[in-house]
């Protein structure tokens, strides 16, 4: 396949390039790239073994801006999905970049307030309907969003007016770009969320607290409740003593009053994002 670049260029790179935010982006599109290999090979969580056989390779560092010249290095990878005979670095990367647009386009449309439905054939693949609209992915495209999509909210959120102004990837000297983020990009993936109006009553463990912070987690296992068990991030509503949430960690189950923080999810069913306790012990 053709050479890539990864470009990264604004203000704050015109004396030189600022390393701590290089690195940042550099580790950001690494991940985005590396979840389009999990998916597509099979894989879980990526291995030692895994890196031996894949990874990114820098053949040139450019000034100006930070430019690098890098190839997907791909070597006896025995891919999980079909046609995997068929399947090598130009398919990884097709499958980022469409992944790309297809984050651009349903967390641009939860920020519009469009919920974004979904309807699947018998291969997987998926018809995204927006409003009135449908638009048609792969399904590996929809598996790779949900893994990457932290790692886009991250590199988004490093562009700052005056500063970083442009984050984008693609054909080497080739333009438009397949990935491109400018100034008014920042936000682009985050995700809206809101606080329900009624308290909630509920029986949990919790089993982390930070007392300098007043952030924590808890767990809920018990059936039947407001919220389907898991574990949750919480934060203390208003101005509380600590020391109860300290000394709940000792118990193996607490009453607690709440209000939930829902995220409205752009790949189906709005989730809880964190609780916000009012009230424990109760």
């Amino acid at each position: 396949m053709s050479e890539l670049e990864f470009k990264i260029d604004g203000p704050k790179f015109k004396d030189g390039v600022p390393i701590h935010i290089a690195v940042q982006a550099l580790d950001k599109f690494q991940s985005i790239v590396d979840k389009t290999y999990l998916v597509s090979s099979g894989s879980k969580k990526m291995m030692v073994k895994d890196r031996e056989k894949y990874y990114l390779k820098a053949t040139e560092f450019r000034e100006g801006s930070l430019l690098t010249i890098f190839e997907i290095a791909l070597q006896g990878v025995q891919l999980g999905l079909p046609l995997a005979s068929q399947l090598g670095p130009q398919n990884i990367w097709d499958y980022t970049k469409e992944t790309f647009n297809f984050l651009k386009l349903v967390c641009g449309a939860v920020q519009k307030g469009e919920k974004p439905s979904y309807e699947f054939n018998n291969n997987g693949d998926a018809t995204v309907h927006i409003g009135d609209i449908s638009h048609h992915y792969s399904g590996p495209v929809i598996q790779i969003a949900q893994l990457s999509l932290s790692s886009y909210q991250g590199l988004a959120n490093l562009l700052e007016p005056n500063k970083l102004t442009e984050i984008s990837a693609g054909v080497h000297e080739k333009s438009p770009r397949d990935i491109y983020l400018g100034e008014g990009d920042r936000g682009a993936f985050d995700i809206p969320t809101r606080i329900e109006k009624d308290t909630i009553h509920l029986k949990c463990e919790i089993f982390d607290f930070n007392k300098y912070k007043n952030i924590g987690k808890l767990s809920v296992s018990c059936e039947d409740q407001k919220i389907q068990p898991g574990e949750y991030n919480f934060t203390i509503f208003g101005d509380q003593d600590n020391v109860e949430y300290i000394y709940s960690m000792l118990k193996p189950e607490v009453g607690i009053v709440c209000l939930i923080e829902m995220e409205s999810n752009p790949f189906g069913n709005d989730k809880v994002n964190k609780l916000h306790i009012t009230g424990v012990g109760t």
